[in-house]
Formats: C-alpha cells, sequence, structure tokens
C-alpha cells in the first residue's frame, strides 16, 4: 500500500505544480494596451538646436532627457498640449511651435520643476511638428528641444 500511495501523492504534487506555474504564466501576462490615434508622448531634450520637424531629437531615455510633452489631437478642432520639464530653478521658458510661433509660457519652481497645460489650433502645423523652450536670454546650453509630435 506504500507504493499505492507515493504514486497518489506524486499525481496531486503533479498536478498541484501544473495549476501553480500555469497561474504564475498568467499573472505575468500584460494585454497590448490599444494606441489612442489622436495622443502622442515624446521626450523634451536638453539641446541647442534641432530642425523644425524634431526629426534629428532622438525619441528615447538619455541623460539629456529633462522632460515630456504630451500631445492630444481634439474634437473640436485643436490640440492640447501638456508639458513637464525639469530644468533650471524660477526661470520662465517660452513655448514655441518650432518654426512657427510661441503658444505659451512655462515657469520652473525653486526645484527645476515646471508644468504647463496649453491648447492650440491644430491648422497651425501639419502632421509632423515639435517645440522648443527657450528663457528670454537664451545663452548656448539653455535651450531644450522635443522629438518629433508625427500624426501621419
Amino acid at each position: 500500500m506504500p507504493i499505492f500511495r507515493l504514486r497518489y501523492n506524486s499525481i496531486w504534487l503533479g498536478a498541484v505544480m501544473l495549476v501553480g506555474t500555469t497561474l504564475a504564466t498568467t499573472a505575468q501576462y500584460v494585454p497590448n494596451r490599444p494606441i489612442d490615434p489622436n495622443q502622442r508622448q515624446v521626450v523634451l531634450v536638453h539641446q541647442d538646436t534641432s530642425d523644425c520637424s524634431g526629426r534629428d531629437v532622438p525619441n528615447t531615455d538619455s541623460p539629456s532627457v529633462r522632460g515630456t510633452i504630451w500631445a492630444t489631437r481634439l474634437f473640436d478642432g485643436n490640440t492640447s498640449v501638456k508639458v513637464a520639464i525639469t530644468a533650471r530653478p524660477n526661470t520662465i521658458y517660452h513655448v514655441s511651435l518650432k518654426c512657427v510661433r510661441p503658444i505659451g509660457d512655462i515657469k520652473t519652481d525653486d526645484e527645476g520643476v515646471g508644468i504647463l497645460s496649453l491648447v492650440f489650433p491644430t491648422d497651425l502645423v501639419g502632421a509632423e511638428y515639435s517645440f522648443e523652450l527657450a528663457p528670454d536670454v537664451a545663452p548656448a546650453g539653455s535651450r531644450y528641444q522635443s522629438a518629433q509630435i508625427s500624426f501621419k
């Protein structure tokens, strides 16, 4: 009889291990989130110059990344933009649609953190554009460029 119990216990142990492995594997599964076709997120890089479209600014994490820009095309013909930056403390940066026009200002606090939300008419830009942030007096090393935002 002890051999029968050993086989019986082995079957149960195997079943428990199978269920445990299945649960662990299922817990690691993260479904792909659908991408909203009207939203884009790009990095804001400490860089003095870029082309108008921002193609030459890499949209990757690096030591020169200082913030993030979120752009959302709205249904009313406008685009909503949220900017978060960590830069020089107590400084006002002018936010511009690169090669188009200024669209607002962002002020950093005592720790250099600045947050801005604004809206601009979508038809001011094409399907690809970028942003630049610069203070009033912008010596070398004081500007920030966004990676390209593309709605193509």
